[in-house]
């Protein structure tokens, strides 16, 4: 193990009125040489932190080092008010740290205001950020390099220093506080999540607008078209059908047979009493819809007694349970009995008459909970046999109804085929009346263009001429007590598929500008991305082998072009004899989660080039070997010349752990009888312990 240098911290000036107060002490090198060890921090590196009347400190002062700074201590001594200072000192929200809504809450209890001072590395001249917060309005003073500034001022200084509070300390929250909920975390969160902490600004609002694309997609190709059931072309028929129960669109189309002669007439009594049957047909359908809801929630009632009844079998188990501890009991009294067989009182007499009270009661209590059971399971099962008897009726309803809306549907095409050949047949008239006015042309006139071109497609024969003639005749008889509103309905029919055709137009038009923009939409944000997780992935695998198993991350999709279903997957291996499994809740233990939970955040820790990051007590929850290994890592990480400054909080550590000569050791003390940092000597400290040593 390296030996760390030496390096004289200024911690903690205690406050006499406090009965208990913290200290942080630091041992990692010497008193700073100015600008020689300044030179080794990134440009917004924590030099110095101050503390007053903040949380668990009366006052301190911090002095971080420029790559991993580890900050150990005991629960409760403010380890993690550290991380708090931090956030709160660079004009990050509350919300993020989760520990109070207000910032008053940060100020130490019987105190008015507390102080918060950073001083940040810059070339040039370093950045020092002072607050001062209020308890009595929760309002806060900023100070700017000694000059009071608004909030906003601080905020544009921070992110001058590429400094990132709500991302890095999210990304704390979200993934290092809660491994549990990492692993059970689905593939589209963790792919909002990563978007959000170490994605370009842009990539984000792309995948939203994507998805706002791929909806409004959807919507324009099935365009729903209340009016408009049955199409009629030159050719062929077009029929779109929506399903009463599912809402489902269907559509079919077929090829329209040859013109035929009509030979039937329409009955105007059979037409009204079809129409009677089809709004029959429709206030029954209704009437089973609203049974059918009605029906839904009877099930919904019977599912929550269902789980009543489970709550009650549970609370007989515990009671059972309990049964088996008293019995335990009792046999541990009569052990006692035994030995006090010898003695003058009668003991076994009362011992018979208490278990058979014992007995009694519990036998007791046992009949009454069986029966009150068995009464639950009858009155169930005679709601479910009413309930299945009603299911099957509304199934012969629903037959019946359907078969009765099959015919109402015939009716209604024959009478649409009726409008059509009543349509022609006032057209015909027309032609007749001018065929009259020509007829009355001179007989040196020449005969008009189109008449000899309807003449040369008529029969050569006298005979076929009366056969046509014969025919329409026919014809026109079928259209006898019809009403002349058809024309009129005609009509309007007509100009409604005509505007419906315009507006099916319009929407293509729209479905084609969508698809461009989403076209545009995926090459903005895919490429991006796949190279983002590509580099996940690189450095996830990296650190999976530096331990002897095997790790991957991916972009995983059912279907490219379902946006919304986007997501990583990350994929695990920490055994030869296995092969990569999905990293959840299920396939890996409690510590193998927590390992890849560490290293899929430091994964993307070192894709987002900040100049400090905060990990809070990651290391919770993992097996000594784990976190032997995941420390390692951090250290041979962290610890590089060109990293960025890294604060590592934990409550434990194991023993013979490998350090580096980079690093720097916070401890955090607390307690009532804490020693002014005025009145500490290190040399005489260091004297006492070599004494100690020698002497043992």
């Amino acid at each position: 193990m390296a030996e760390p240098r030496k390096r004289q911290r200024l911690s903690q000036v205690n406050s006499s009125s406090q009965t208990s107060t913290s200290s942080v002490s630091s041992v990692a090198g010497g008193q700073r040489d100015g600008a020689g060890e300044e030179s080794r921090f990134v440009e917004g590196s924590i030099l110095r932190l101050s503390m007053k009347n903040f949380l668990t400190y009366d006052y301190s002062v911090v002095y971080p080092g420029p790559n991993l700074n580890m900050i150990v201590g005991a629960n409760g001594t403010g380890k993690s008010s550290i991380v708090c200072a931090i956030c709160l000192g660079l004009a990050g929200k509350t919300a993020i740290l989760g520990r109070g809504d207000k910032v008053g809450l940060y100020v130490k209890r019987g105190c008015h205001k507390g102080f918060i001072e950073i001083e940040l590395y810059k070339r040039g001249g370093n950045v020092v950020i002072n607050r001062e917060i209020h308890v009595e309005n929760n309002q806060s003073l900023w100070m700017l390099n000694g000059r009071h500034c608004n909030q906003k001022t601080v905020e544009e200084e921070v992110k001058a220093l590429h400094i990132q509070v709500s991302n890095l300390l999210m990304a704390v929250k979200i993934i290092c506080e809660k491994v549990g909920e990492f692993a059970k975390m689905s593939k589209i969160e963790l792919l909002e999540a990563t978007e959000k902490s170490v994605g370009p600004p842009q990539m984000y609002q792309y995948h939203c607008e994507l998805k706002n694309f791929r909806n409004k997609e959807r919507e324009l190709e099935v365009i729903e078209e209340p009016y408009l059931r049955v199409l009629y072309t030159s050719e062929e028929k077009y029929i779109v059908k929506r399903s009463h129960y599912s809402n489902k669109i269907s559509t079919s189309n077929s090829a329209l047979q040859r013109s035929q002669y009509l030979t039937i007439t329409v009955d105007a009594e059979q037409k009204r009493q079809l129409e009677q049957q089809m709004r029959a047909c429709e206030q029954k359908l209704r009437d089973i819809d609203e049974r059918l809801k009605v029906l839904q929630k009877e099930a919904v009632t019977l599912e929550r007694r269902d789980n009543e009844l489970l709550a009650e079998k549970k609370r007989l188990s515990e009671l059972k349970g309990k049964k088996r501890q008293l019995e335990q009991k009792i046999s541990t009294k009569q052990d006692s009995l035994r030995q006090m067989e010898q003695s003058a009182i009668d003991l076994n007499k009362i011992e018979e008459e208490t278990k058979e009270k014992i007995a009694a009661v519990y036998s007791q209590k046992v009949s009454i909970l069986r029966a009150k059971l068995t009464m639950e399971k009858v009155y169930l099962s005679l709601e479910t046999v009413g309930l299945l008897a009603e299911k099957t009726k509304l199934e012969n309803d629903c037959r019946e109804g359907a078969s009765e809306l099959k015919t109402t549907e015939v009716s209604v095409s024959l009478t649409y085929m009726l409008i059509c050949t009543f349509y022609n047949l006032v057209e015909c008239k027309g032609l007749l009346r001018r065929a009259k006015s020509t007829c009355r042309m001179q007989p040196d006139e020449s005969l008009p263009e189109d008449l000899r071109n309807a003449f040369s497609e008529l029969p050569n024969t006298l005979d076929e001429i009366d056969a046509m003639l014969n025919e329409e005749r026919s014809r026109a008889e079928c259209f006898t007590g019809l009403s002349e509103n058809v024309v009129d309905e005609y009509n309007k029919r007509e100009q409604e598929i005509k505007h419906l055709e315009t507006e099916l137009e319009e929407k293509t038009n729209a479905l084609s500008t969508y698809r461009q923009n989403i076209s545009e939409a995926k090459e903005r944000w895919l490429n991006p991305l796949k190279q983002l997780v590509e580099q996940i992935n690189d450095k996830f695998s990296d650190f999976f082998r530096s331990m002897q198993c095997a790790g991957e991350v991916d972009l995983h999709t059912e279907n490219e072009e379902e946006y919304d279903k986007y997501g990583i997957r990350i994929r695990v291996k920490f055994h030869s004899s296995t092969q990569l499994h999905e990293l959840t809740a299920y396939h890996q233990s409690g510590g193998e989660r927590s390992v890849s939970t560490m290293l899929y955040l430091m994964a993307l820790q070192e894709l987002n080039r900040c100049p400090f990051r905060v990990v809070d007590e990651i290391n919770q929850g993992m097996d000594p070997v784990n976190e032997r290994r995941v420390f390692d890592i951090v250290v041979r990480t962290a610890c590089k010349e060109t990293t960025s400054q890294y604060f590592f909080i934990t409550p434990k550590l194991l023993q013979n752990l490998q350090y580096a000569e980079e690093m720097t050791i916070l401890c955090v003390h607390n307690g009532a009888h804490m020693l002014p940092p005025n009145q500490w000597d290190e040399k005489t400290f260091i004297k006492r312990c070599l004494k100690r040593k020698a002497k043992a």
